[in-house]
């Protein structure tokens, strides 16, 4: 009856700014840890849990403000078909985050979707799909980048390829009379019918149509 009436007599509802200040005060002072004596050595009328919420997922200052990043969602997605909704676990590989904010994200982006039963499934497989994934999208931005170096920065390698694109698109030979560098514009203006993974283009079979149908007449 007696711890009734104490609950009777916390203050409830959103918290003022004045209540913040003596909570981040009493925390510099403190530390963390003792949540029920808050009250009592803060002048607060919360209770311990109260206090405890308001300082872990609003005023301690390592908080990581903003959305959730792509790669923070992939962490999400891993761990929760290991472990569930067991937010209090995730959140401690996302530093920064709260438990209460993750479980918010989740059922927001997820749950409500229908994208919920990768909880249910085969944990393994989840993650070799996830991680094929990952995999799959760090590959692509690795071969851009490449990409992007060769054309800025071309080396003897990349000319020498070109060579070669141009020799197979040519039927084997270079024509007579041409120089190496004319040989490598050829390959150049031909490494359109190809795109950044070798595969042959609509343009580049188009070309081989052209060029195959030209060969029938000598």
């Amino acid at each position: 009856m007696g711890w009734g009436l104490i609950e009777e007599g916390w203050r409830k509802g959103p918290w003022t700014a004045e209540e913040d200040k003596l909570l981040v005060e009493h925390v510099n002072l403190h530390g963390e840890g003792k949540w029920n004596n808050v009250s009592r050595l803060a002048g607060l009328k919360r209770n311990g849990k109260s206090c405890r919420l308001r300082w872990v997922n609003y005023l301690r200052p390592d908080l990581k403000r903003g959305q959730i990043t792509p790669h923070e969602e992939s962490i999400i997605l891993e761990l929760h078909a290991r472990w569930g909704n067991r937010w209090s676990t995730i959140a401690r590989s996302l530093p920064g985050r709260t438990d209460n904010e993750i479980k918010n994200y989740w059922r927001t982006h997820f749950k409500k979707k229908g994208n919920y039963n990768i909880s249910s499934q085969n944990p393994e497989k989840a993650r070799a799909r996830l991680f094929k994934r990952l995999q799959f999208q760090q590959q692509q931005r690795e071969q851009m980048d490449q990409l992007r170096q060769e054309m800025v920065h071309p080396t003897a390698g990349d000319q020498e390829q070109g060579i070669m694109y141009s020799m197979i698109n040519g039927c084997g030979a270079a024509p007579e009379g041409s120089t190496n560098d004319d040989v490598i514009w050829d390959g150049l203006w031909n490494m359109d019918n190809y795109d950044v993974y070798g595969n042959v283009t609509n343009r580049g079979y188009y070309n081989y149509q052209q060029h195959s149908l030209a060969s029938s007449f000598y």
